[in-house]
């Protein structure tokens, strides 16, 4: 943790832009207050970029009152053109280093080969994956900085860091509960995906998932541990949206 934090403080310093990456289906939840403070003091422009924004309805969109903040799609390279020529305005006619920040797994590494148009940073599923400071040259202005994710010190809260994919599906302490909210919040998205009727409590829809889908201990007893982790998971890789 702290070679990670010396990297941010070193990205920070070397950066005349910084882009916050957060995963636009958790916006203030995928927030670090500790980065955004460091930027603060050290008096840096700054940009919120929304991945991920083609996992949630328009509306959803709407509401999100972060500023200033460009709505993104790494996958779906929805705003690659509006970011690269808002990066291109603060710059002028300087050469200028962006730096990239944000949780593990938002997607900080995919903006970059957006930007780029075609894999420069190293992309994975699995959480954690940059693992040290890297340097892309996106054009003869810009050059831009990928970091490790990282959390706020203090911060434990595992569920919300499951619900975001900075920690992956099979490293969860408790996958049950992640899978259970996620059942609780999104009932018709569960059932379309996995062709069953939920009920009111989200441990038996679970079972019922489980056994659906063949997921079962010897026995034949559901294995919902199992089960949880592959819900997570399809959730952490947007098969399941909101």
């Amino acid at each position: 943790m702290a070679d990670y934090w010396r990297i941010v403080n070193k990205v920070i310093e070397e950066s005349d832009i910084l882009l916050l990456i957060l995963d636009a289906r958790y916006p203030e939840e995928s927030r670090n207050s500790e980065i955004e403070k460091k930027i603060q003091r050290a008096g840096k422009k700054y940009l919120f970029i929304l991945n991920k924004i083609d996992l949630i309805t328009h509306a959803q969109q709407l509401s999100i009152r972060l500023k200033p903040a460009i709505p993104f799609s790494a996958t779906q390279h929805v705003s690659t053109l509006k970011l690269t020529r808002a990066l291109s305005k603060m710059a002028g006619s300087k050469k200028i280093v962006v730096g990239v920040l944000g949780y593990p797994n938002v997607g900080k590494s995919s903006v970059i080969n957006a930007l780029k148009g075609h894999q420069s940073a190293p992309v994975s599923a699995q959480s954690g994956y940059t693992r040290a400071l890297q340097k892309v040259r996106i054009s003869q202005k810009l050059i831009l900085l990928d970091t490790p994710g990282v959390f706020p010190y203090d911060e434990k809260d595992q569920q919300k860091h499951a619900l975001m994919g900075a920690i992956d599906a099979h490293n969860l302490k408790d996958p049950e509960a992640v899978a259970m909210e996620l059942i609780s919040q999104l009932k018709g998205k569960i059932e379309s995906m996995y062709s069953v009727e939920t009920s009111d409590d989200p441990d038996e829809t679970l079972e019922t998932i489980a056994k659906k889908m063949n997921i079962l201990k010897k026995g034949g007893a559901p294995d919902t541990r199992a089960m949880a982790t592959r819900i997570v998971m399809d959730w952490q890789r947007g098969k399941i949206t909101r």
